[in-house]
């Protein structure tokens, strides 16, 4: 199989962009990989403050972990603040929204209820609405973004109180000259294909887009391109944002991301340009 056959390949990775890459060129392709965020701790004090306090009274009756990094750096803080919290959220129903926040409890030595796929937030707001009655207090430690708000509404109209928790928020990388580039190849029809491994990377891709004052043009790039996604929640994102998204990787890992663009990627891509002319 020629797999991408030298076709131009898109990443916004960050976190792994090395990883990416490699992969890319593994199945053939010509790889761009171009960060689109950082992650961005943000001050925890009052907010570990007042999860101590609600913790103490035994007012904290689920805490939903939403993403891995997220999970890691709050419980650092907790413990450095008094290991012992660790012993006491044991005894509280812990949520977490697919395997990486799953791993990230294990290495505090903590274990929590996995929610079933896709792991978006309809199912962590599901389980919350099973297992919670009104009047008991949810945490829920958020994912580079606010906590969606229609998740909130379902939960506060069943009468369950809701504390969010912002560990950390996604900001444009520092050096941002990749990301540029990567907005005109995609304008002047230099690249082939998307992989996105978040739909927070194609959220702040698009926001950049506009901050050049490229916004539509970008958008018009994107539809002649293939767009593979790495799970139901990069998707989701990706629809909300009007972007179409063509292949969706199962299970959600990068390689089986860049695997799954370099089998049928090709293909599409040559349905769609027959198509467009």
């Amino acid at each position: 199989m020629d797999w991408f056959g030298g076709l131009k390949v898109l990443s916004l990775e960050s976190r792994r962009a090395d990883e990416m890459a490699a992969l890319i060129r593994k199945y053939g392709g010509e790889a761009t990989v171009a960060p689109s965020l950082r992650e961005q701790k943000l001050d925890l004090g009052a907010h570990l403050a007042r999860f101590e306090a609600s913790l103490a009274a035994g007012d904290i009756h689920a805490v939903a972990c939403m993403t891995g990094v997220g999970t890691r750096l709050f419980l650092r803080d907790l413990a450095a603040r008094d290991p012992r919290h660790l012993d006491t959220l044991k005894g509280v129903p812990l949520v977490v929204r697919g395997n990486k926040p799953a791993q990230a409890l294990k290495t505090f030595g903590l274990a929590g209820t996995s929610v079933p796929r896709p792991h978006t937030w309809h199912e962590v707001g599901a389980h919350l609405l099973d297992t919670l009655g009104p009047g008991q207090h949810a945490v829920i430690l958020e994912y580079g973004d606010a906590t969606p708000p229609p998740m909130l509404r379902m939960l506060g109209a069943a009468g369950v109180r809701v504390t969010s928790v912002p560990v950390y928020r996604c900001a444009f990388p520092h050096d941002t000259a990749p990301l540029s580039r990567a907005v005109c190849d995609v304008v002047l029809g230099g690249q082939d294909l998307l992989l996105l491994s978040s739909g927070t990377q194609l959220l702040h891709f698009l926001k950049y887009a506009e901050r050049l004052g490229l916004g539509e043009e970008v958008r018009a790039g994107l539809r002649r391109m293939v767009v593979v996604s790495i799970g139901p929640a990069c998707s989701e994102t990706a629809a909300e944002l009007g972007v179409h998204i063509d292949l969706e990787a199962n299970p959600h890992k990068l390689g089986v991301l860049v695997r799954l663009a370099a089998e049928h990627g090709p293909a599409l891509l040559r349905q769609r340009l027959a198509r467009t002319g």
